[in-house]
């Protein structure tokens, strides 16, 4: 599975994906000042989801089905080991949920399937 991680969220996140074809928004050519419009191509062409704290991406989803698949994050205020520890417990549930679903919100106590 191919994913971007969005700026808001750390690039340590990737190494939790394993297996996947994972990629931070800092690496792209205009890092971590990508535009959503640009994300949202890069994933439509690609194929790639999206896993991002920015509600934009909720309502481009809504609106348009862009990008190609999305996991938003909604962990509230979170020290950086724990959302770390959160992917790496989550991790595989998450690309479970992904093979077969488009749109997912990540919450501290479950994971919501909107779609």
């Amino acid at each position: 599975m191919k994913l971007i991680i969005d700026a808001h969220l750390p690039k340590s996140i990737c190494e939790y994906f394993l297996n996947c074809d994972c990629i931070h928004t800092q690496q792209l050519e205009k890092e971590n000042l990508t535009k959503d419009s640009f994300i949202n191509k890069l994933s439509i062409k690609e194929r790639r989801v999206v896993i991002t704290k920015d509600t934009d991406f909720y309502y481009s989803y809504i609106a348009s089905r862009k990008p190609y698949k999305l996991v938003l994050v909604k962990l509230g205020n979170m020290r950086l080991e724990e959302l770390k520890n959160y992917f790496k417990l989550n991790s595989e549930k998450i690309l479970s949920i992904l093979q077969n679903h488009s749109f997912i919100i990540l919450e501290k106590n479950k994971i919501r399937i909107l779609e």
